[in-house]
């Protein structure tokens, strides 16, 4: 059985291919580099990764330990130690080795073009294609920046100027839900972690946005816990005492789902340790006397934005407002 080390280190594989190859999806492929720093791959002239033959048994070996119940973070450990021991695992036997990087070349304006016919003409197939295409090309900021969150405008957009139907506007919102919990899912859940609780505030349907932060947040190494839309925030309050997360976040896209988030941080004010409580949405950003009346940190205007704010909060980087 030829061992790890024993494959070639020429890159020529991009990831879309790697991940078919290995069953390890891109995005988790992604947050292994960046937690574990177990890959360093190569990149194409256009910034694109390219994969070896090696890196694609390492990630089939880390894949094959996963999946027989041992944690990502003790495969990487243990690799490295028998890597300074000088031994080598054995490979996994797999699939035929992946078709070399012909990447897509399509700009993230061509992307929101094509993913918006397929959506409003209801052909799932393609919508599928195009959406596993983008998720290949794109890290997830980008790609919900400038390629999910065009589409939904667009979409919404067409249904408000009665170009489509509100059940063709439903499909698509339930197609983007879909693939965004499918992310979530398959992202590697870390427990030795802070401690993320995310949702919607009460009254808020609309759930993509705080969908896409759980799935970042949980990318970034966090343990997140997704609670879905429209909470009621006494059974919040008694769910944050039993579970004591470090950080509550509620989004709001409406003005009307923002009146209750006003007494919410008091709510939370007799919990100990108390979780600190971040808030943000379409209504704030349209509204900034919304965030003047709402106690707790407002997270940004974009998803970048309230990652980072979320990455400063709980490295204690930014002040209490409400403090002497």
């Amino acid at each position: 059985m030829p061992k790890i080390v024993d494959y070639p280190e020429d890159a020529k594989y991009n990831i879309k291919s790697v991940s078919q190859r290995t069953g390890v999806q891109p995005v988790t492929l992604r947050a292994w580099e960046r937690r574990y720093k177990i890959l360093e791959p190569s990149r194409a002239e256009n910034g694109y990764r390219l994969y070896s033959e090696r890196d694609v048994a390492l990630l089939s070996w880390l894949k094959n330990q996963v999946d027989t119940g041992v944690s990502i973070s003790t495969a990487v450990a243990d690799f490295r130690s028998n890597t300074r021991k000088g031994i080598s695992p054995e490979a996994v036997v797999n699939t035929p080795a992946p078709t070399p990087s012909k990447r897509s070349s399509l700009p993230a304006a061509e992307f929101v073009k094509v993913l918006y016919t397929a959506l409003v003409t209801r052909d799932e197939t393609a919508a599928s294609g195009i959406f596993e295409q983008a998720l290949a090309s794109f890290d997830l900021i980008p790609l919900f920046e400038m390629i999910i969150f065009p589409v939904l405008r667009d979409i919404g957009d067409a249904w408000y100027n009665g170009k489509i139907l509100v059940a063709v506007e439903h499909f698509a919102s339930g197609f983007i839900r879909a693939k965004l919990m499918s992310i979530y899912q398959s992202l590697p859940l870390n427990r030795q972690v802070s401690y993320i609780m995310v949702g919607g505030a009460p009254g808020e349907l609309h759930e993509i946005g705080s969908l896409m932060i759980a799935v970042l947040l949980r990318s970034a190494g966090f343990r997140v816990e997704y609670l879905g839309p429209d909470l009621p925030l006494d059974d919040l309050v008694h769910y944050i005492k039993y579970e004591k997360p470090k950080m509550v976040i509620l989004s709001a896209t409406i003005d009307q789902a923002t009146e209750d988030l006003v007494k919410f941080d008091e709510m939370i004010s007799s919990i100990h340790p108390k979780p600190i409580f971040g808030y943000g949405g379409a209504a704030f950003n349209r509204n900034a006397e919304l965030i003047s009346r709402t106690p707790g940190y407002y997270l940004g205007e974009t998803i970048s934005q309230s990652i980072k704010t979320v990455q400063s909060l709980l490295e204690g980087k930014k002040r209490d407002p409400l403090a002497g």
